[in-house]
């Protein structure tokens, strides 16, 4: 029991982060959806330990992220501030999995922790790319430790922060302007292979 309540309130925290835009919007929300890269173009492999917190209006939320970037696989594991499992996602080159343990359904679209996972730690070209096959812009300003995704207008979506010294990806600010939520992302453990 305690661990559906757990998993309610961790998948009310993400749906209310990734609540649909009205009707003129919604095609920016897809776009980034449609922007996933395969796990490949990232260029390396890389695991991380992480304690994600979510902030929407007033609400508050905070779950652990297990994730792991192969060639072959993006795999994210939630779990509760205890341990359990709440939900895993996994993404190849073709197609993403999600299941939702205690068997809950997703109230939104899972890819959207994929995709910004993906804004945050994709290397800017490769982001660039792709987001301009979906009409969107992507705009690094490294003195500033920033990443923007900005809409055909020139409107920022989307900001990264990289509040942490030298520009590193250990802890990072994900703020979305439209529907607008935040996320925080601290990195505990991690590694790199190119």
């Amino acid at each position: 029991m305690m661990r559906i309540i757990v998993l309610a309130a961790i998948l009310s925290v993400v749906a209310a982060c990734a609540q649909v835009a009205p009707e003129p919007d919604r095609d920016v929300d897809d776009a980034l959806i449609q922007a996933l890269l395969p796990p490949a173009s990232l260029g390396a492999s890389l695991s991380l330990s992480q304690l994600v917190s979510g902030e929407f209006g007033d609400q508050k939320y905070t779950f652990h992220a297990e994730v792991e970037v192969t060639p072959e696989r993006m795999a994210v594991v939630g779990l509760s501030s205890m341990g359990v499992p709440l939900f895993t996602l996994e993404q190849d080159s073709r197609e993403v999995k999600v299941e939702a343990l205690g068997g809950e359904i997703f109230p939104f679209n899972p890819r959207h922790i994929l995709s910004d996972f993906q804004i945050a730690y994709w290397p800017e070209a490769t982001l660039r790319e792709k987001f301009q096959t979906v009409g969107l812009a992507v705009r690094d300003a490294p003195i500033q430790g920033a990443r923007e995704i900005l809409t055909a207008d020139g409107e920022v979506l989307v900001k990264v922060t990289y509040l942490s010294k030298g520009g590193s990806a250990g802890d990072i600010m994900i703020e979305h302007f439209d529907p607008p939520y935040r996320l925080h992302i601290k990195t505990f453990e991690s590694s790199e292979v190119r």
